[in-house]
């Protein structure tokens, strides 16, 4: 078929294509087909359920009535007797509209009774005397000895039961709304999209208008259907289902039709088109793949190029991650590792058994339970690393477990200088609160001795002159001149221990002050110094009997935080104090401008135990300390060097075993202010 070259080159796609075509146009009627047999089935079972809902609400509500109407006829005659019966039945009974007794003409003493949920719409007892159809109903009931139906001449949707009673003789006439009792059986259901048709047949054959039930799936229920047009709508619905029941006696006829939108689990009439359509498409489809495969391969070259490189630029980034990652199975041995010297985990640790043991233990209970482990460890005496341990999960199990290790040297330093700042908030909160609380009866002792004090003359010229008149007399266990030379001494000892107590408040509301971390005020660096001698008056007095402070007025202005140089020296001071062997060791503080007046010196001695040249090399490295058995962190002396920086300043140590150290530390002084 030289005409036809595209189709001879092809000839396989354009089979594969002519064969899809083909199954989907088979697969199409077949499926059309099973789902219109199924639409039908399932139709069947929904409008069988809906119309013996119905029938079992009519012959319920009927059978209410009759039963009302057997104990009607066996109560007392008495009209008032019987009312009060027939409003309680009335209430309890919601699909009863109206009730009406309607007495024998002959019975004298009986009068028509009357209840009705809506009054004026049912036929009243006059009208039954007046109107035809409606004595023609109640002679129908007394003809026949039993129940009758008949629908009203008004209003539409109703229809009334009469029942023929004896004694006392009469009519009991219950009403209802046709439209109440399709409601209420249809709400008890899901629905599902069915419309139902209620049509009377009579003695003659003659079928008659009884109501209309219109399906709530429908987006406007309407009234189109009624007693002027059920005929012609009925011709146009030939799909329906049909049952019939006895309503005393009438026969009602059921008539259940399918809606538009009528819920089936079977019924997806767009199914096979879409079944049709899809087919097409994916044989479609499977043409444009076999046409674009060599392209498409080229593609799938290309990308794998790409993969290449960008597996290679992850490598180098793995390899030459600072933190150690590795993968290893349960015996430890490394399948994966950023450090190509560690082949198995123990190769990271050297002969530290104890963290050999660590790392088999979190190992083994990764693999235990499959949860993430993690824990600190030293690598040195100045490193923290931390470890964790995840777990890798396949379909068999947990056969990985990948290993992060990271420094967190900086972040453990952070975290104690955090926490020491946290603490030291804390005490000067405490000594704020504690200083509010002193203050207050130590304003009343200096009120009240001040007050003693200026009383005291006259106090003692009146027990001179009682001990003139009356010889000698003792004060307190002493005699009266003796006490009298001692009182004036013990009343200014407490004065100016009240002021003491005042000096040490106001240190202790100076040291309770906030610290913005700013360095940026002016500090008279003397003044910061005297308050941290006086704030340690208590551990001074402690350990030592020589304490030397030597400090001129005239120390030139510093810039920078007054409180985080109050820590400063207060950290190298307790430092001091705590190394003295006893009470006989000397402490001195010192300070001194330099002789360019451009620093200030300050010079921290002590005669304490001194330090070894190693560890004056590690002692402002953090977490080193001396007083490990004394519950030392080792953060004092890095708190300090990292101040002494912050201030721009400079710290040297200068110590021998045995004989003391002595902390010198520079700080810059203050830019001189320039007066207009």
């Amino acid at each position: 078929m030289p005409q036809f070259p595209a189709i001879t080159q092809h000839r396989i796609i354009v089979g594969i294509a002519m064969a899809g075509i083909l199954i989907s146009l088979f697969v199409f009627n077949v499926m059309r087909g099973q789902l219109d047999h199924h639409a039908r089935l399932e139709f069947h079972w929904l409008a069988r359920d809906r119309i013996g809902s119905l029938r079992q609400a009519i012959g319920s509500a009927i059978h209410v009535a009759e039963l009302f109407g057997k104990l009607w006829h066996a109560q007392s005659p008495a009209n008032q007797e019987l009312e009060p019966l027939a409003r309680i039945f009335f209430d309890q009974v919601n699909d009863l509209q109206d009730l009406l007794w309607m007495p024998s003409p002959n019975d004298p003493v009986c009068r028509p009774m009357q209840i009705s949920r809506i009054p004026g719409r049912f036929p009243t007892a006059e009208e039954f005397r007046t109107d035809p159809i409606l004595q023609a109903m109640l002679q129908r009931a007394g003809r026949l000895d039993r129940s009758v139906v008949a629908i009203p001449p008004s209003p539409t949707r109703a229809f009334l039961i009469a029942i023929p009673l004896h004694q006392p003789e009469g009519f009991l006439v219950a009403g209802f709304d046709s439209g109440v009792i399709l409601r209420k059986a249809m709400r008890a259901l899901e629905p599902r999209g069915v419309d139902i048709l209620i049509l009377e047949r009579d003695e003659t054959g003659q079928e008659r208008f009884i109501d209309f039930y219109t399906s709530r799936l429908k987006p406007l229920p309407d009234d189109s259907v009624h007693a002027d047009n059920w005929r012609a709508w009925l011709a146009r619905k030939p799909h329906r289902e049909q049952e019939t029941m006895p309503v005393a006696d009438k026969e009602w006829t059921f008539l259940a039709f399918p809606v538009e939108q009528l819920r089936s689990g079977e019924q997806f009439p767009n199914i096979p088109w879409l079944i049709l359509f899809g087919g097409i498409l994916t044989t479609g489809l499977l043409v444009l793949f076999l046409l674009h495969m060599e392209s498409s391969l080229r593609e799938k070259h290309r990308l794998y190029s790409e993969l290449k490189q960008s597996e290679i630029r992850l490598r180098i980034l793995f390899n030459q991650y600072p933190d150690t990652i590795m993968t290893v199975d349960g015996n430890g041995t490394v399948l994966l590792s950023n450090r190509p010297d560690v082949h198995r985990m123990e190769d990271m640790f050297g002969t530290n058994t104890e963290l050999r043991d660590w790392h088999a233990k979190a190992l083994h209970k990764v693999h235990a339970t499959g949860e993430m482990d993690h824990f600190h460890f030293p690598f040195s005496e100045s490193q923290w690393c931390e470890v964790r341990f995840v777990p890798i999960r396949s379909e068999t199990g947990i056969t990985e477990v990948m290993i992060l290790s990271t420094d967190i040297t900086e972040r453990l330093l952070q975290q104690e200088q955090a926490m020491r700042h946290a603490r030291l908030a804390t005490l000067g909160i405490l000594a704020a609160g504690m200083a509010h609380e002193i203050n207050n009866p130590n304003n009343t002792i200096q009120f009240n001795i001040d007050s003693l004090v200026r009383a005291w003359p006259d106090m003692a010229a009146v027990l001179r002159h009682h001990g003139r008149e009356h010889g000698e007399y003792a004060i307190g266990g002493l005699p009266a001149d003796r006490a009298m030379e001692m009182l004036p001494g013990l009343l200014e000892s407490i004065r100016d221990n009240s002021r003491r107590i005042t000096g040490i408040v106001n240190n202790l509301k100076h040291m309770a002050r906030p610290d913005t971390g700013e360095q940026r005020y002016r500090v008279e660096l003397h003044k910061v110094l005297r308050n941290v001698v006086s704030l340690l008056q208590h551990p001074i007095k402690r350990h030592t009997d020589h304490f030397e402070v030597t400090l001129p007025d005239d120390l030139p202005e510093l810039t920078g935080n007054p409180l985080q140089l109050e820590q400063l020296f207060l950290n190298l001071l307790l430092n001091a104090l705590e190394s003295l062997h006893d009470r006989k060791g000397r402490v001195a503080l010192d300070g001194f401008p330099s002789e360019d007046g451009k620093w200030v010196i300050v010079h921290v001695m002590d005669e304490g135990a001194g330090m070894t040249r190693q560890e004056m090399a590690d002692m402002f490295t953090p977490f080193f300390t001396t007083k490990a058995a004394q519950g030392g962190i080792g953060m004092g002396l890095s708190i300090v060097w990292d101040i002494v920086q912050r201030h721009g300043g400079a710290i040297q140590a200068d110590s021998q075993p045995g004989a003391g150290t002595t902390i010198t530390v520079r700080l810059p002084t203050a830019p001189h202010k320039e007066h207009a």
